[in-house]
């Protein structure tokens, strides 16, 4: 959670054309970007996988875009299983079309009826028209709503909705679409103009990005997150918004490895140690009722071999559990950030350890395991250890590449690491880790330097200085921030209220355990007022 070191996946390559890392996630920002109401649905869909570009790094905004296309979009936003072979199908679709597993998924939650003709077939690289799209999504709306709910919009309420609407060309409505075509308008999805709905006009690629959207936006906005904060280090001053948590990991210890057989439980000497006045976090705790798990961190070369050493982690899971039992802290778990595993051959032995604490841990002390992406740290064995955790909590930051200056944490790389963490780990389990930093570089004379780390004071300061431009950068979604001085032009980007905004939203896409925050002391006000509104 804490190294120093970027994480560097294996698929990573330099490009030496422009020096940029390749991954297998839309880094760069489209050629074609068109600076109006699309730019964020664009990039947000880029970022989740939903939406891509072509070989040339264009999205062609302007092009229509097929029937199979949008049913394509509508299905991943829906996020239904497509990885079976495809089931039942239209009668002028194969199954080996590309679009066949998502015709044969929209088919299956009976979306499609108002596209099928009289033999059955769909037409599936026809051009898409707006009463089609307002039909597909009103049909997948209707159909995650209560029977009762869905029986009287059918029945009555469209109708209702249609007069308050008033569209003038409201005849030019299928008839058979109009009951779904206008709760798509009803909540705010599709709307018409002074002209009316144009339900016959087509719909463009950017159109389509901004339909769905809206469409998962409307469905996330009303959910609400849990979210760990990990008390350590300058934590202090957050205390005060324990009450906005629903667990805490205090960074309270370290595992002390000095040798073969000699291990225990650090909580005195290192840099994450038991502070002075701890009685008073935990009183806070107390009050705001959340769980406290003690963190024990470690990151040293040796730890492999700790791995290896039964009498040595022997005699710290002796030594971790009389502190857990101390009724001078009433911890009620721990959690285990043991850090760079790269090889795989430490993954088993990772995973003997963990089963060998959980046994002592038995059902009084909760467990939750901090794993890195695994593209480059091999010795997680994700699924093993969500079996064993009650919580794993995915460090998906330090993404931070010197030469590049790629930062800690783009939106597509956090999606990236998610969607693979997820093919392990069930999302009731998996908390997203977001860390609040800032990554600068300064030019000067046409030489940039290594990657600076600035505090989060400090840049809170320079954002508030005369000569400073800041905006959401896209495809990142983090704030760049860029200014001169003396020492050159600077280039920051930086982990700011929108950008945290922007992960809390992914992560309640994909229906995730909670959110952690390292650490409590970096967030900002506006920062905890977000932490605020969107908590459980």
């Amino acid at each position: 959670m804490f190294k120093k070191t970027a994480i560097l996946t294996m698929a990573l390559v330099l490009l030496l054309a422009n020096s940029a890392l390749a991954y297998n996630v839309q880094l760069l920002p489209f050629k074609d970007e068109e600076n109006d109401y699309s730019r964020e649905p664009i990039y947000a869909l880029s970022a989740l996988g939903i939406i891509n570009g072509y070989e040339d790094r264009t999205y062609r905004p302007n092009v229509d875009l097929s029937r199979e296309a949008f049913i394509k979009l509508l299905v991943m936003a829906s996020q239904l299983e497509t990885d079976a072979p495809a089931g039942k199908l239209p009668a002028d679709v194969a199954n080996d079309r590309w679009s066949a597993p998502y015709i044969s998924a929209a088919l299956e939650r009976e979306w499609l009826g108002g596209l099928l003709d009289q033999k059955g077939a769909i037409l599936p690289a026809q051009t898409i028209t707006r009463q089609e799209v307002a039909m597909l999504v009103g049909q997948s709306l209707l159909e995650a709503e209560k029977p009762e709910t869905r029986e009287k919009w059918l029945s009555a309420d469209w109708k209702k909705e249609r007069d308050a609407r008033g569209f003038k060309d409201r005849d030019s409505i299928s008839e058979a679409m109009q009951p779904y075509v206008y709760y798509a308008a009803h909540r705010g999805i599709m709307e018409g103009d002074a002209a009316g709905f144009k339900p016959g006009q087509p719909l463009i690629r950017k159109q389509a990005a901004a339909v769905i959207y809206r469409l998962i936006d409307e469905r996330v906005s009303g959910q609400k997150m849990d979210f760990t904060g990990y008390y350590a280090l300058s934590s202090y001053p957050a205390i005060q918004h324990m009450d906005k948590l629903s667990d805490v990991i205090l960074g309270w210890s370290n595992l002390e490895y000095s040798g073969p057989g000699a291990a225990k439980l650090n909580t005195g000497t290192t840099e994450y140690r038991v502070p002075l006045g701890y009685e008073e976090v935990l009183t806070k705790a107390d009050q705001a009722k959340v769980s406290k798990e003690l963190m024990v961190f470690y990151n040293q070369a040796n730890l492999k071999d700790f791995l290896k050493d039964k009498p040595a982690q022997k005699a710290f899971i002796e030594s971790l559990y009389a502190t857990l039992n101390d009724s001078a802290y009433s911890f009620t778990g721990v959690s285990i950030d043991f850090e760079g595993l790269k090889e795989a051959e430490s993954a088993a032995d990772f995973v003997a350890f963990l089963q060998d604490l959980k046994k002592q841990l038995g059902t009084s002390f909760t467990l939750s395991v901090a794993v890195p992406p695994i593209h480059y740290y091999k010795g997680y064995d994700l699924a093993a250890i969500g079996k064993l955790a009650d919580s794993v909590i995915l460090m998906a930051y330090d993404f931070t590449h010197s030469e590049s200056r790629l930062p800690s944490a783009p939106l597509q790389l956090v999606n990236d690491t998610v969607q693979t963490a997820l093919q392990s780990i069930p999302k009731e389990k998996l908390v997203m880790g977001i860390s609040k930093q800032a990554n600068q570089w300064i030019t000067a004379d046409g030489v940039t330097s290594n990657v600076f780390r600035p505090s989060i004071g400090d840049v809170e300061k320079r954002l508030a200085m005369p000569g400073v431009s800041s905006q959401l950068m896209m495809p990142h979604f983090l704030n760049q921030i860029t200014f001169a001085d003396e020492r050159g032009t600077h280039l920051i980007y930086y982990e700011d209220t929108a950008s945290i905004d922007k992960k809390v939203w992914l992560a309640k896409f994909y229906g995730l355990k909670g959110v952690s925050l390292w650490h409590m002391g970096n967030y900002t006000a506006s920062d905890w007022k977000l932490v605020g509104e969107e908590a459980r």
